[in-house]
């Protein structure tokens, strides 16, 4: 009967291909001139090379990593209509391993190039920036390394080539080589061709709008409930008490709290995601589906809740915990989320050790998040401070959540670089406006940016206090010549006199003055020994939140 309907839409087609597949492809791929440039962050560039690497680690037969969606031009080239990010990013992943390994060069540069052709021809804007420094070989350390342009898709292509090599550094070449060979045989896509462009648009916008966020919480839900060996009517309880938790989150941060509850109940992350057998046994060796579904899930979520509306009760150390979990939300991927809630659920009456458990995991998660900590040993560390959260020698030591005196070292030598990528910066400023007395709890979607009060371009008379050009710009771009102010008092202090913004800074109506501008009320004059003095008040400020000694690191 479906043969007389036809198999294929007309003009469509679809299928799974791996990473060297897709870059292979004889008509070459290109983004096309309406498309927006690339938007990667670090954020999303680590969390891509990370969660390849545990897939790699783990054996996973293959890692799918979304739909991207191609349509072919009239010179018959494939536009890509959605997936750019991707694969730019994986391109450029490989054109750094292509030049850290000269012996597999040819064989990396042959998913590059076809030839002197790019298998991947970014949008004309950015095209010949992109071919100069990645698709041409030997470039990826200097672009990792390139000053600001100015123009923020080149800039956050250098940031994209920065943080690939700080998460591919510490791998010796044979691992690097096997990664590397894994990303482009297992790491795989669902390609959708379409024979013409508004074709692709309406697939398109059907991926990105269409319907409710993808979620397996009903698939977990059915499969548990109908292995759970429960009754008729207990079974219906089940129901509505699961139903009751989903209902108190947004459909995608009840999948989140489903994501990590096999983690949370055993400590290891499953294989693959979405695998409902390994779920299921998560819970089973947690005690079984019905304690998940009438006393973990419901508490689990609970939790939860109360972490993401900084309304943790910890006694005393109540305001303290929360304002900690304020600064640990801003950081985008919550990898801190599951051992606070196991924490919270399982001990939150002790509380001098609730203050002890989150100043470590805040410094810990910052640590991370400025790769003073191999992210390749987070989620291990976390995992073992999770199995130990009543033994604080484990808990707090080197092996879970305690920095090795290499990683102390390494988050103040962080700490103290000249810091030019945007938001990496802004996190950082935002967790020292938190840091010092009366701070403010800012998010990253408040109107606040950071203000170098030597602009970074320097200019003017600015010139002249600070004549050397290299040291000028290494100076702008520390945290002890920044300050927060709203994006229109960013805007009007510019290139002004240190007088000039000064009047911005505390005179503009009905713009708040957080406390790091404050903090330079009485300083009259603004040069190199008053940015280098800030600095170290600033850091001293920090470290000294988070417990640690700065005078420690020598």
């Amino acid at each position: 009967m479906a043969a007389s309907f036809g198999e294929t839409p007309m003009g469509l087609s679809s299928q799974v291909m791996n990473v060297a597949a897709v870059l292979t492809r004889k008509a070459g791929l290109k983004v096309p001139r309406y498309q927006r440039p690339y938007t990667w962050g670090e954020r999303e560039v680590r969390e891509l090379i990370q969660d390849l690497h545990r897939a790699f680690t783990r054996r996973a037969t293959f890692y799918f990593i979304g739909t991207i969606v191609l349509v072919k031009n009239n010179r018959g080239q494939l536009e890509v209509s959605d997936g750019q990010q991707r694969l730019a990013t994986l391109t450029m992943i490989i054109a750094y391993v292509r030049d850290r390994l000269p012996g597999r060069a040819k064989m990396y540069q042959s998913l590059v190039m076809e030839g002197d052709r790019p298998r991947l021809m970014l949008r004309e804007a950015d095209a010949s920036f992109y071919r100069g420094f990645v698709q041409e070989p030997g470039k990826m350390v200097q672009l990792a390394k390139h000053a600001e342009t100015g123009v923020e898709s080149k800039d956050l292509l250098c940031a994209a080539a920065q943080t690939i090599e700080d998460e591919l550094a510490s791998l010796d070449d044979r691992e690097l080589d096997s990664f590397m060979s894994y990303i482009a045989r297992c790491c795989t896509l669902n390609v959708v061709d379409a024979d013409e462009r508004g074709c692709a648009q309406t697939v398109f916008a059907s991926l990105n709008r269409r319907g409710s966020p993808l979620s397996g919480a009903d698939i977990i839900k059915s499969d548990l409930i109908e292995n759970s060996h429960l009754g008729g009517a207990e079974a219906d309880e089940a129901a509505r008490k699961w139903e009751e938790t989903e209902d108190k989150f947004p459909r995608a941060d009840f999948a989140h709290l489903l994501d990590m509850m096999p983690f949370l109940l055993t400590g290891e992350h499953l294989l693959s995601p979405g695998d409902l057998a390994a779920f299921r046994a998560a819970v089973e060796k947690a005690g079984g589906v019905r304690s998940f579904l009438f006393e973990q899930l419901p508490r689990y979520a609970d939790t939860l809740k109360a972490i993401e509306s900084c309304a943790v009760s910890v006694g005393a150390a109540s305001a303290d915990v929360n304002r900690r979990i304020h600064g640990l939300k801003q950081v985008e991927r919550w990898y801190w989320a599951p051992v606070a809630i196991a924490f919270v659920a399982e001990h939150a009456h002790e509380h001098e050790r609730a203050r002890r458990f989150f100043q470590a995991l805040d410094c810990f998660t910052y640590a991370a998040e400025l790769a003073a900590v191999d992210n390749r040993r987070v989620e291990a560390r976390l995992a073992r401070a999770l199995r130990a959260l009543g033994d604080d020698k484990t808990l707090f030591g080197e092996a879970a959540l305690g920095l090795t005196p290499v990683e102390f070292r390494k988050l103040i030598a962080t700490l103290n670089r000249s810091r030019k990528r945007d938001r990496q910066r802004r996190l950082l400023m935002i967790r020292l406006e938190l840091a010092l007395p009366n701070g403010n709890r800012l998010t990253m979607t408040d109107d606040v940016t950071v203000e170098h009060i030597l602009p970074k371009n320097g200019g003017g008379v600015w010139n002249e206090t600070f004549p050397d050009a290299v040291r000028r710009n290494d100076l702008a771009n520390l945290v002890g010549n920044q300050i927060l102010t709203t994006d229109e008092q960013n805007k009007r202090a510019g290139a002004k006199s240190y007088a000039e913004k000064r009047k911005i800074y505390f005179n503009t109506p009905q713009a708040p003055v957080h406390q790091l501008t404050k903090d330079i009320a009485g300083l009259e004059q603004w040069n190199p020994d008053v940015i280098e003095d800030r600095q170290e008040r600033l850091l001293e400020a920090l470290c000294s939140d988070w417990g640690l000694r700065l005078a420690a690191a020598g």
